[in-house]
């Protein structure tokens, strides 16, 4: 029997060409191919016709898989035969430049270099959410202390457990990890994986051995740090900055939005040997896998890192960032980036620019061997896009783009996240929400929740939008039903471990149990692990005012008043 065509994708995709269809007097036409005197409402319904599906996760991937592995092979391919090449007198003085950079970045201004020994880097380990090579889970507990560790060179291994030797309780942990499984195994590679990214290609992910790992995050946190005070570069806000730019960038066009192609496998060896001190660079090469796995095929990597290296993100952010300063330097203009006034953003590969200075930062990263996305990167006209925000003229342009469909919290998120596109952007989706609503079971068409709950928990609507309010508590609060995510754990009962279905057994290690709680990943005699697929229960919660918009609550980095939210609500959900 063939196997049932989901033809939701396309329900969707003409129902919001439907609902607008009054904006678009030339049809579904890609965003850049609109005219250059194109209104707000008629680039924004472009962009929502051209985004809404792009990113769909097919049922079989396999096709985008083979496509993303083309891809990396390609990129591998490029770092193996770059060289640099000087073309004129500019191109050597924005090397000289970048290099100079660098060399500054990761030294202090007495020349000492800003860390001196691999205890630094493991000051600062640690093991990540995601998977490693013969890990038997996610979490610390089973990564450090109930598992095979795995290593690139029995070195790195032979440090990390002279470490451990100044720590009682985790040298307690992992003789006992060792009485279990051994001391270690050494691997040739990493471990190649895919997970969905658009229709047309996936995004490869390598999975890296555990010590390699701990060791990996712990130079990454290293250099974090460096960013911080040299830069005013934090992971944590420095999203914002880059918005707040961007939106300046598509009012006036002073500033320039870059995106790069498959960044992260584009520093190649050869490039980074050339550019960094030597020092760090060795320290790179300890720490990388020189391998990977792809279809039980080992590929020798000419990249330094791939995604799912521990000291990948920033290693590209402090490349960008000295990339930048020196474009800056060569063209004539003071690269500022203090905590309250910069003139310049970077947050791994998304670049913010004066577009004044964009042809040399362009001409910069050519030489270096990076190709910017064409499709991503804006320099004129009236659009910018930066860290998941998009501006037209200033304003809030950002698309929503629907994955899937399969369950019905995917629908809630469709309904929701489109209501809030309709609330920013003036523009009513009530074929498409009343299309989405009738994918819902009857009975979930009645779960309505206040706007500040997950977008996931029900359909978030205003109380003007109910007919009879739900019951009230005895304090006056309003009683209503939500779905929630339902976690998944390992249970620690005395000596005895219980974990979820489908994952692997654990050893009960004492000591490495006290180091998980002393480092917040135990809690109540459990530790949350994730998982793949997402189990949802109802629950009963109550709020005192229904009618609730957070100060703060921001729709594409711009904020929405709630009479906005509650029109667009309104009208989407009446009847066409």
């Amino acid at each position: 029997m063939e196997a049932l065509v989901d033809t939701r994708p396309d329900a969707l995709y003409c129902a919001i060409i439907d609902d607008v269809s009054a904006f678009l007097p030339l049809g579904p036409v890609a965003p850049s191919k609109l005219p250059p005197d194109a209104s707000y409402k008629q680039f924004v319904s472009a962009s929502l016709v051209h985004d809404v599906i792009r990113k769909w996760i097919p049922s079989d991937s396999s096709d985008a898989d083979r496509a993303a592995k083309e891809k990396f092979l390609a990129s591998n391919k490029k770092c193996r035969d770059w060289s640099l090449q000087f073309h004129d007198e500019g191109d050597r003085l924005l090397w000289g430049e970048f290099v100079s950079q660098l060399y500054s970045f990761f030294h202090f201004h007495d020349s000492e270099p800003i860390f001196h020994s691999y205890d630094q880097i493991l000051d600062h380990g640690r093991v990540g959410p995601g998977s490693a090579i013969g890990a038997n889970g996610n979490s610390m507990y089973a990564k450090l202390f109930s598992s095979k560790l795995t290593v690139t060179s029995p070195m790195l291994y032979e440090m990390y457990s002279s470490y451990l030797s100044k720590f009682h309780l985790w040298s307690e942990a992992d003789c006992y990890r060792r009485d279990h499984f051994g001391d270690f195994v050494v691997v040739d590679s990493s471990r190649c994986s895919f997970v969905p990214k658009t229709r047309d290609v996936s995004r490869m992910i390598c999975v890296e051995p555990s010590v390699n790992m701990f060791y990996q995050l712990g130079l990454g946190a290293l250099f974090e740090d460096r960013l911080r005070r040299l830069f005013h570069i934090d992971f944590d806000s420095q999203p914002s900055k880059n918005r707040l730019l961007a939106r300046l960038g598509s009012k006036d066009g002073s500033f320039s939005t870059i995106d790069l192609s498959s960044a992260s496998d584009s520093l190649s060896l050869r490039m980074l040997q050339e550019c960094l001190p030597k020092w760090v660079f060795q320290t790179l090469l300890e720490l990388r896998s020189r391998k990977t796995t792809i279809d039980g095929e080992d590929v020798p990597l000419f990249m330094i890192s791939t995604m799912g290296n521990g000291f990948t993100f920033p290693l590209q952010t402090i490349i960008f960032s000295c990339l930048i300063r020196a474009a800056y330097s060569v063209a004539g203009f003071p690269a500022v980036n203090s905590s309250s006034d910069y003139n310049w953003c970077c947050f791994g590969d998304d670049l913010v620019v004066k577009t004044s200075v964009f042809p040399y930062v362009a001409r910069l990263l050519r030489l270096i061997g990076c190709e910017m996305n064409s499709s991503k990167t804006f320099f004129e006209g009236p659009f910018r896009e930066s860290c998941g925000a998009d501006w037209f003229y200033g304003q809030p342009a950002r698309s929503v783009f629907v994955k899937q469909l399969r369950s019905q919290q995917d629908i809630f998120v469709a309904i929701n996240l489109l209501n809030r596109w309709s609330a920013y952007t003036g523009i009513a989706l009530r074929r498409a929400i009343q299309f989405l609503v009738s994918c819902l079971r009857a009975r979930n068409r009645e779960i309505v929740v206040p706007f500040d709950e997950n977008v996931d928990s029900g359909i978030c609507v205003p109380s003007a939008y109910i007919e009879n309010m739900p019951k009230r508590d005895r304090n006056g609060s309003i009683i209503y039903r939500v779905y929630r995510a339902r976690p998944k754990h390992i249970h620690f009962v005395g000596d005895m471990i219980r974990v979820p279905r489908r994952s692997k057994k654990l050893i009960y290690n004492p000591s490495g149990l006290y180091l998980s709680f002393l480092r917040g990943e135990l809690s109540d005699g459990k530790i949350a692990i994730r998982h793949d697929r997402v189990f949802y229960y109802q629950k009963l919660r109550c709020t005192p005012y229904w009618d609730h918009m957070p100060r703060d609550t921001l729709f594409n980095g711009s904020s929405v008043s709630w009479q906005q939210w509650e029109t667009a609500v309104l009208i989407n959900l009446s009847n066409p």
